[in-house]
């Protein structure tokens, strides 16, 4: 037995030891980066899976064994575990994970009317300023979803409010080209990143647009370029 205990920690650190030593060779190979890997939503969605795989189990084991080996009561409660609890976790991971994903570029771009805005700020050459937050990566991830998201619990609630009346039009069909936000679109939001950049202050010619972006008398527009492309390219 004293053998066993010994040789399990000198296992695992075997194992870490390799895994590092293939990770390093792979760097050294020239393997191309990838970003971080979310392992909460891939846990997530694995756990969803195998929940609605056992509560499809419960369901079925229930309905052809009750009346050979199960009670009434066993074979009820099962079916209650398998109608009614384990579809509650599988509803709400399936929920939280489908809204992240939400946030991704490639489920905006999912939609037709939106292709031209994702092919534009993914186009090196192009003037943008979608185009050169992108290609700089001042944004890590999530492009879309930052820049069109309020800061704060309710400028989230906002956006995905927001997002399933956009998924209800592409699906209805009701969109009208060409595509144009909403109302004026909030400026104050570039300020999460910039209103406090030492980068953005330091410059002269930023001099008193905080003060007026949070006024709504300045736009970053007004001296850069469109965020998007101009309307008549949008269809």
């Amino acid at each position: 037995m004293s053998r066993h205990r010994k040789a399990g920690p000198s296992l695992a650190i075997l194992v870490v030891l390799l895994i590092a030593r293939l990770h390093r060779e792979a760097l050294a190979a020239g393997v191309p980066y990838q970003p971080p890997r979310d392992y909460a939503e891939a846990w997530a969605k694995a756990l969803a899976l195998v929940m609605a795989l056992g509560s499809i189990a419960l369901i079925l084991f229930a309905l052809g064994a009750r009346r050979r080996r199960l009670s009434e009561f066993q074979a009820r409660a099962l079916l209650f575990v398998g109608i009614c609890v384990l579809p509650l976790p599988v509803m709400m991971m399936s929920t939280a994970v489908g809204l992240e994903q939400a946030k991704d570029i490639e489920f905006c771009r999912s939609c037709h009317a939106m292709r031209p805005f994702v092919e534009d700020m993914r186009d090196e050459q192009s003037p943008r300023l979608a185009a050169v937050h992108f290609k700089h990566r001042y944004i890590q991830e999530d492009h879309c979803y930052v820049c069109h998201t309020d800061y704060g619990l309710f400028g989230t609630v906002e956006a995905k409010l927001g997002g399933m009346a956009h998924i209800w039009r592409e699906v209805a069909g009701t969109y009208r080209l060409p595509i144009a936000v909403k109302g004026r679109y909030r400026y104050t939001i570039c300020l999460n990143c910039h209103g406090q950049s030492l980068k953005f202050v330091r410059q002269k010619e930023h001099a008193g647009v905080v003060d007026r972006t949070l006024l709504g008398q300045s736009a970053c527009t007004d001296c850069h370029d469109l965020s998007h492309p101009p309307r008549s390219t949008r269809s």
